[in-house]
């Protein structure tokens, strides 16, 4: 009885796993399917996927995700948008590994929009630097004369012939009162009064400037105010101001340091209550130095806002 109870267990254990093993090969022949059992799919296709699911234990290998950005390439230079720091650059342009055309010069200017590939020069020119036509030293830019050689002084024109209108011994083109006789420690304006000299004098030996700037340091607030102070009392006193520079760096910059010093000086009096026009301004760069540029010291004499009072 026992032996035959064994016998019956043995049987049915069997045919259950004879049924797994049944189930088992249905399910991989179920998976193992054709091109004609899946809609718009080749042979190959098929195969390769049959191959990635059964490698995975049956289910699909998962693809690596690549974002769209990374496989978009507009300008089709070659490098995907994600790393495309100028992702419209013109078509057929040589371009860096970040895909930004080439800057040969390093203006600021792409070589495909400069006109001087290998000369630096400012936007304004194109990529080019400025000429100097009539090879006077004074570029094309700041030159109000540019077919006729000049001195940086008269703005790249030819000097004017000497003369002195008010006979005073100081030449009109230094004059700063030309109709109007004076004397020469005043640039040919009459000789002001001892008050005016000594506000003159400590607003000029005070006034400094922050370097390479027309910001002017307040160390010297207060003694431009009080020559303002003076003007204020005498209203028929003016004021001109003359900016000057030293030679180190461009010509065509520190004329325009100079100019810009000479009414930054104005400003300031202008807020201290002065008319507008009763200051009149003017720079000349490094162009009419008063010591050599030679050494600090000599760079620092000919650093200076000039100022002389005149009246009207």
């Amino acid at each position: 009885m026992r032996s035959t109870l064994l016998t019956l267990l043995t049987g049915a254990a069997c045919c259950a796993f004879s049924a797994i093993g049944f189930a088992q090969q249905t399910v991989a022949l179920s998976d193992t399917k054709t091109a004609s059992e899946v809609p718009g799919a080749t042979e190959s296709a098929v195969a390769e996927d049959t191959k990635r699911t059964s490698r995975k234990g049956g289910k699909p290998e998962a693809k690596p995700y690549v974002s769209p950005y990374y496989s978009y390439d507009d300008d089709t230079d070659g490098i995907p948008n994600g790393r495309d720091k100028c992702p419209n650059t013109p078509k057929g342009e040589k371009v860096t590994p970040f895909g930004c055309p080439y800057d040969t010069d390093f203006d600021g200017l792409y070589d495909y929009e400069d006109k001087c590939v290998k000369e630096p020069g400012p936007k304004e020119n194109f990529g080019c630097p400025w000429g100097d036509k009539d090879n006077d030293g004074v570029k094309d830019n700041i030159d109000k004369c540019p077919d006729t050689p000049g001195p940086l002084r008269y703005a790249g024109c030819p000097a004017p012939k000497k003369k002195d209108t008010d006979g005073d011994q100081v030449f009109d083109d230094e004059d700063v009162c030309p109709e109007i006789p004076g004397i020469i420690a005043n640039r040919g304006c009459p000789e002001i009064k001892a008050e005016e000299k000594a506000a003159l004098k400590k607003a000029f030996d005070n006034l400094l400037f922050e370097t390479g700037k027309d910001v002017i340091k307040k160390s010297s607030y207060a003694a431009l105010n009080e020559l303002a102070d003076v003007m204020n009392k005498n209203t028929r006193t003016n004021l001109h101001l003359e900016g000057h520079t030293d030679d180190v760096g461009e010509e065509d910059a520190n004329l325009l340091l100079s100019q810009n010093r000479a009414a930054a000086v104005k400003n300031y009096l202008m807020s201290r209550g002065i008319d507008d026009y009763r200051i009149t301004t003017d720079g000349h760069g490094e162009s009419r130095p008063v010591a050599a540029n030679e050494d600090d010291k000599g760079r620092s004499l000919n650093r200076r806002v000039e100022m002389i009072i005149k009246y009207d």
